[in-house]
């Protein structure tokens, strides 16, 4: 726990320290998804806040997070593919073509396919946000689905790990795209995929 204290902030360190030493913990799940077009941030409150790290508002939507991976602890933690169930926004479905949107959406891979997803913990007391956010899952984005029943729709997000492939770099296959992704102006790699090669490096 030392090193969670030490990612709070000084003046609320005490604050933390005594919310969760008592007998109730109150605390929201917050889910970023980093869509290359704009980054979706999500919470499971019934109202938006904003955070003390970062100032960014999370969305109120708890019946957006449909559905979670088991992080609960134990050999599933590292699992290297687990899902993600989200709703769609009851304000998206007001549109005609809500349904050909989310298809749409579910198309362009290139918006979310590579990037990262994070699950945060954020603990509350008396409503307002207390401490900084603390991770409890990062995975990188990998396919998504749609399932439509009336009135409703839910995608399912898949994601893999970042130790997915042992023995590879993080983030997967060291490809062009992946080594472009860490460091945006490297050429080193650029003819990798057209040769079919996958990279190892030397386990110093």
């Amino acid at each position: 726990m030392t090193d969670f204290y030490s990612y709070q902030p000084a003046d609320q360190v005490d604050a933390v320290k005594t919310a969760l030493g008592g007998e109730a913990v109150e605390m929201c799940i917050m889910l970023h998804l980093d869509f290359a077009d704009a980054p979706l941030r999500l919470c499971n409150r019934s109202l938006p806040f904003s955070d003390l790290k970062w100032g960014q508002e999370w969305k109120a939507g708890g019946g957006l997070l449909v559905g979670l991976p088991e992080i609960g602890g134990g050999d599933g933690d590292l699992a290297p593919l687990r899902e993600y169930r989200l709703g769609i926004p009851d304000q998206w479905m007001t549109s005609e073509n809500w349904a050909a949107d989310a298809v749409q959406m579910i198309a362009d891979r290139a918006n979310y396919r590579q990037r990262d997803v994070v699950l945060y913990g954020q603990l509350f007391t008396a409503g307002a946000p207390l401490g900084h956010p603390f991770t409890l899952d990062t995975a990188i984005m990998d396919r998504m689905s749609v399932s439509f029943s009336p009135g409703m729709a839910v995608i399912t997000l898949g994601v893999e790990s970042f130790l997915s492939r042992k023995g590879v770099p993080v983030y997967g296959m060291q490809t062009y795209f992946d080594q472009k992704r860490r460091f945006p102006d490297d050429e080193g790699l650029q003819f990798v995929t057209e040769a079919g090669r996958l990279i190892t490096w030397t386990n110093w």
